[in-house]
């Protein structure tokens, strides 16, 4: 079957427009205002939300007056700009990443004994299944106050 031989497509005309029925869609080729450009751009409207965001943050932390409760927006970023001045910043959040991996070492060499010994052993097979029995109907918010109790504040070991 060639190109001549087959038929024109059914033309619908509630999709379809005709030429001269384009003119009523409006100007194609006009400029957009600057108002118009800045409200098509993503970053400036991002932008925009955040400075009102901040605007609200800090007329209410201004009128609420307690430093404690809400500190105003120009205190905070005062305190961020001295802790990244001094260092103390950086080194803290060093200190606190190290904790974390330290910790996270020990979570994985913890579950890889776990699961060795209930992959190898019916007491570890028994072991893990009791043990997650008991902690998965529990959200894990509801294990900070006991890992509070458990192992405190700090990084010295409580017991021991």
């Amino acid at each position: 079957m060639t190109q001549a031989d087959t038929p024109d497509p059914i033309a619908r005309p509630e999709y379809e427009r005709t030429p001269e029925t384009l003119g009523t869609i409006g100007e194609i080729t006009r400029q957009l205002t600057l108002a118009e450009r800045l409200v098509d751009n993503t970053l400036f409207r991002r932008l925009a939300i955040l400075a009102a965001l901040a605007l609200v943050w800090q007329v209410y932390a201004v009128m609420l007056n307690n430093e404690l409760m809400l500190p105003t927006l120009s205190a905070t970023v005062s305190a961020l700009w001295d802790a990244l001045t001094r260092g103390t910043l950086l080194e803290r959040t060093l200190y606190s990443l190290k904790v974390l991996l330290v910790g996270y070492t020990i979570g994985v060499v913890l579950a890889g004994l776990l699961v060795s010994l209930s992959a190898s052993t019916r007491i570890g097979n028994d072991l893990l299944s009791t043990l997650t029995a008991m902690f998965n109907p529990l959200p894990a918010i509801a294990l900070l106050p006991l890992a509070l109790l458990w192992f405190g504040l700090g990084t010295e070991i409580p017991f021991g």
